[in-house]
């Protein structure tokens, strides 16, 4: 009894035993299925779709990524398409086109013939703008187009893997290693896998359009970069961090290669930004690529950067110079025009006169404002230009006591000696004789200052009394006869 109850227990266990042994081989056929998919394409060409679906019917795996690759086989080498919608059946194979479609391809890997092309899909959480330089897409639920394109016949594989996003998709070449999910690469490997290399542009004499040429910006001593040619020559460059396909730099035709202060400053920007986003060290790069030129010389740096020198200090000397020409020729412009003022003001001054010295000059408002009794300067007008006073006409009072501006007169003098309405005579003996003495003209002016008023003073020119205002009318009706009949 206990002999057939050992028995019964032993195929129990052996059959429990079958059974893990089928259940871990079906999860293994599992997740093989569901880890790797591969489609062959034999003998075709247009477009041709590929899907992904077994993979990612469960989801997108988290901190996974696609990778999804094309191997040639025969024939047209085709193109390993991403697109955000089928693009068109008469699509172009070329760079143009395919972008134009909203389509994206590892550029790199084609044109340079390699016979593998690649690219990574990406949870949109962890895609970054710069993913893209090493072939890392974004995943779409819906709308996305994964596929090749050829325009004749070729026969090749594309392969679907699911991939642990610190892994890289390809190897990588040249030294290079793999960090965060993408390739390190040494000092002159350029590419997503560093498979292409290039040539420092520092070190080299001639320039060939077989190969690509690289400057490193943080070799540069100055702040700009140019090299002189020996002929004009057509010339792409581009800066890696912001065009990472080797062959599409902006293309010019020139006999220099030349960067300025702001293209590095900017490709220097753009590459640390590359660095900060994939946690990778980067190298600011510019690319230089020659087309259908052979050979082409590079004139020596130094004696370049001697002769540059030199014509920078001889267009800094001319500048100097016509700088000072031009100060010495305002200065010597302004000094001529102060002297030439000078003496302008001494031409247009008129030269003082004896009507000037002993007949003085006062404002009309100070006569206005003094009360002569012998002066009636409401609506009083000038006898010689019948312009009326203003107030701050410069006027003089005559001996006879007549009010006249104080031009008018002296060019009347000038002319008539004689005063235009009495005809007192005014020349410089008469005037003279009239001034009183100096004692009484000093205190006349004290007086004059301390009331602002025209004040009666014995012997005063402004002030005569009655006595000897008809004393000196007298004289001067006499004198007025004398000189009329002279």
């Amino acid at each position: 009894m206990i002999t057939e109850f050992s028995k019964h227990i032993n195929y129990l266990v052996q059959k429990n035993q079958f059974k893990m042994i089928i259940l871990i081989f079906l999860t293994c056929i599992q997740l093989s299925v569901n880890q790797k998919i591969e489609q062959n394409y034999l003998r075709v060409f247009g477009i041709q779709v590929f899907q992904i679906r077994n993979i990612t019917k469960n989801g997108f795996p988290q901190k996974s990524k696609i990778t999804i690759g094309l191997s040639h086989l025969d024939g047209e080498k085709p193109i390993l398409l991403l697109c955000s919608n089928k693009p068109n059946a008469n699509i172009s194979m070329n760079y143009d086109s395919i972008i134009k479609e909203q389509c994206w391809y590892d550029v790199n890997a084609y044109e340079d013939k390699n016979k593998k092309q690649m690219f990574s899909l990406q949870d949109k959480l962890i895609v970054g703008r710069y993913h893209h330089i090493f072939n890392i897409y974004e995943f779409q639920d819906t709308g996305l187009f994964i596929g090749a394109i050829s325009k004749s016949q070729s026969s090749y594989s594309i392969q679907a893997e699911i991939q642990s996003i610190y892994s890289c998709s390809k190897e990588c070449h040249n030294g290079g290693s793999c960090f965060y999910g993408v390739c390190e690469c040494l000092q002159g490997s350029f590419g997503d896998d560093c498979s292409i290399q290039g040539l420092n542009i520092l070190e080299q004499k001639t320039l060939s359009s077989k190969y690509l040429y690289y400057l490193n910006i943080k070799q540069l001593t100055r702040t700009t970069f140019l090299l002189l040619l020996s002929n004009s020559i057509p010339l792409r460059k581009q800066c890696y961090a912001e065009k990472p396909y080797v062959n599409h730099g902006s293309q010019v035709l020139t006999n220099m290669i030349q960067l300025d202060h702001d293209q590095i400053k900017n490709c220097q920007n753009i590459t640390y930004q590359v660095q900060d986003e994939l946690k990778v060290q980067q190298i600011p790069y510019y690319l230089f690529k020659i087309i259908d030129v052979n050979n082409v010389e590079i004139f020596d740096n130094n004696i370049q950067e001697e002769g540059i020198s030199s014509i920078m200090l001889l267009l800094i000397i001319i500048l100097s110079i016509i700088l000072f020409l031009i100060i010495a020729c305002c200065c010597s412009k302004v000094f001529k025009n102060k002297i030439d003022l000078s003496r302008q003001q001494l031409q247009t001054e008129p030269i003082p006169t004896y009507v000037d010295l002993y007949m003085p000059t006062y404002k009309f408002q100070e006569i206005k404002d003094s009360d002569i009794p012998y002066i009636h300067t409401d609506g009083q007008y000038c006898s010689i230009c019948l312009e009326r006073f203003t107030l701050l006409n410069n006027v003089k009072i005559t001996y006879c006591k007549h009010l006249y501006h104080s031009k008018c007169l002296r060019l009347w003098i000038e002319k008539i000696k004689i005063c235009p309405l009495c005809r007192a005579p005014l020349d410089e003996q008469t005037i003279i004789s009239m001034i009183p003495p100096k004692s009484l003209t000093l205190i006349d002016q004290i007086i004059n200052k301390s009331t602002n008023k025209f004040k009666s003073s014995q012997g005063s020119l402004n002030s005569l009394n009655n006595q000897n205002a008809n004393k000196f009318q007298n004289l001067n009706y006499q004198r007025s006869l004398a000189y009329i009949d002279q």
